[in-house]
């Protein structure tokens, strides 16, 4: 009995630990309905607010003047399949948790327990974005997530990756964590000291930074 008692109490331990750096950040957690899934990274609540998904990137849909970008439809639909009328747990940044669009930042977890955030990644829907007051336990979960993914090639890596342009070296931004092809860094001014210089696409990604907007890395969906 003895010997059972401490095997309970170091499972009570390891589970509390877990909960503790799952969801250390959820000081503000809340639960809410989805009523409209706008694209695969934002999400609007019975509450009336709109949720933009912290820490991912899914591809753009597009709009009158621009195509819609490679995958978005699929990670559209992968949203909106989990998320639609379903009650969630919506789990704000701390500190400002609004975007310059005034969305909600945050974690999603689904009804199952699991993160949507960091399921899109783990299914190559979404790649990883870094931005100011992300918890550094939210980043190293869903950098793996999107690492996992790399590996397996999994949803949209097999084709981004297999792309020409993909082989090309690019440079980073070591303070915006953003990467920039070649001929779009000669647009922009960014200092020697913050460079970092990534032999090939994958190498970027896996490094945690993000394709800068501006340069059109992220293949269209034509």
């Amino acid at each position: 009995m003895h010997i059972f008692a401490k095997m309970l109490s170091a499972v009570l331990v390891a589970a509390f630990f877990v909960f503790q750096t799952t969801f250390s950040h959820a000081e503000g957690l809340f639960s809410a309905t989805v009523t409209q899934c706008t694209d695969g990274d934002t999400l609007v609540l019975d509450t009336g607010q709109r949720v933009r998904l912290a820490g991912v990137d899914t591809p753009e849909k597009g709009s009158k003047d621009t195509p819609p970008q490679y995958y978005a439809r699929e990670a559209a639909h992968f949203t909106c399949e989990r998320t639609r009328k379903q009650r969630v747990k919506v789990i704000p940044l701390s500190g400002p948790s609004r975007d310059r669009y005034q969305r909600l930042v945050a974690e999603i977890i689904l009804p199952d327990g699991r993160s949507l955030n960091e399921q899109l990644l783990l299914h190559g829907m979404a790649s990883f974005y870094a931005h100011k007051n992300l918890p550094s336990q939210l980043v190293r979960r869903l950098t793996a997530a999107q690492k996992e993914a790399l590996d397996k090639r999994t949803g949209c890596w097999a084709f981004v990756l297999a792309r020409p342009q993909a082989q090309q070296p690019y440079i980073g931004n070591k303070n915006s964590k953003r990467f920039f092809s070649q001929p779009c860094l000669r647009t922009i001014t960014l200092s020697k000291k913050n460079q970092v210089r990534f032999s090939d696409l994958e190498e970027a990604f896996r490094a945690g930074y993000a394709p800068a907007r501006q340069c059109g890395i992220w293949p269209s969906a034509e």
